[in-house]
């Protein structure tokens, strides 16, 4: 699947299974990449680590690459020191909004006034007392 596919999503019904396969190993390629970059490894590092040949390394990372197996991504995963796990989008996005939700909640419980002040739009003492 093209990049342009890949931006827009699936034109038509035969499309969605393919969108949905790319989108999964786009995500999983990309989660990986960033443990690589918050880790400092490049490919030849882990190369090595896996036992593999950067140019392996490089395939796999690719958008042409082997179909990657869970296995594969574990060990990838244990080469980089960390953990995975595979959580469905609607649980991510549930936890995102409860977190945004915790992150209001101390200024409703606590009654916290608005921010703003209301005040009658046609009011100009405040603006003259700035301009002077």
């Amino acid at each position: 699947m093209g990049i342009n596919k890949e931006l827009m999503g699936p034109v038509g019904p035969e499309d969605k299974e393919a969108f949905a396969i790319e989108s999964l190993v786009f995500s999983v390629q990309v989660s990986l990449q960033k443990i690589m970059n918050k880790r400092g490894v490049n490919n030849k590092d882990l190369a090595e680590r896996l036992g593999m040949t950067p140019a392996r390394v490089s395939q796999i990372f690719s958008s042409n690459g082997p179909n990657l197996t869970v296995k594969t991504i574990a060990k990838i995963v244990h080469a980089l020191g960390d953990e995975f796990e595979f959580v469905p989008k609607q649980d991510i996005r549930s936890a995102r909004v409860s977190e945004r939700v915790a992150k209001f909640k101390p200024m409703i419980v606590s009654g916290n006034p608005s921010i703003w002040k209301e005040q009658p739009a046609n009011d100009a003492a405040p603006r003259k007392k700035m301009a002077a």
